[in-house]
């Protein structure tokens, strides 16, 4: 009689080949993932840039409602033969930031300005505060961070309403002078800031590597 010893399929042979795929899954992701954060990190915003991550909390209400006058004053447009709707008509519409409600006076008093061209220009009052100096009023009198405090922390903008999607400078210092022309290399050579997010970061990254 011919005996044969039969191995008990206990499946460990399967787990040793799970074990190992796990082994180097880990081993992949933990050589991989370095170069991954170092692409993510080559995306970098440009000198005249900021990400709107990166914008002081002060200013991201302002941006908010920038962002959603763009389409109403492009809308606006649209109703009146091509013609930028004046700061005025923009009161009277009740579009924000232009309309002057205690919501304006808690962003800084801003006036604000139309150029021809479509460029919608804003100053804080004299008294608001620059954003960045915000939480460094150790230097500044009582009776001068009161007046400041009432007018608000604030910064200038730029909304410019030619383009499709909104696109807005910030100058980061607060009262600044209105721009002779709104290229690119003008709002950069003096100070002022593009605000980004940051699919169009990469987005631009993605057009440089091409």
């Amino acid at each position: 009689m011919m005996i044969q010893g039969v191995r008990a399929d206990t499946g460990g042979r399967e787990g040793k080949w799970v074990g190992l795929i796990i082994v180097f899954i880990l081993s992949f992701a933990t050589v991989a993932i370095p170069f991954h954060q170092a692409e993510s990190h080559a995306k970098v915003v440009l000198d005249h840039q900021i990400l709107v991550t990166d914008v002081e909390q002060e200013n991201l209400a302002m941006l908010s409602e920038l962002r959603l006058a763009h389409e109403e004053i492009r809308d606006l447009r649209m109703d009146s033969d091509g013609e930028w709707p004046s700061v005025v008509s923009l009161k009277d519409e009740w579009v924000a930031p232009f309309v002057e409600d205690q919501s304006w006076k808690r962003k800084g008093y801003h006036t604000w300005l139309l150029d021809e061209r479509g460029y919608y220009f804003s100053t804080p009052s004299e008294y608001a505060t620059p954003s960045e100096q915000a939480t460094s009023s150790e230097d500044t009198a009582p009776s001068e961070y009161a007046a400041q405090s009432e007018h608000g922390f604030a910064d200038s903008f730029i909304l410019n309403a030619n383009s499709v999607s909104p696109e807005i400078w910030i100058f980061f210092g607060g009262v600044a002078k209105q721009p002779a022309t709104f290229d690119q290399h003008t709002l950069e050579s003096t100070g002022w800031k593009l605000v980004v997010n940051e699919s169009e970061v990469a987005d631009q990254h993605d057009a440089s590597s091409h």
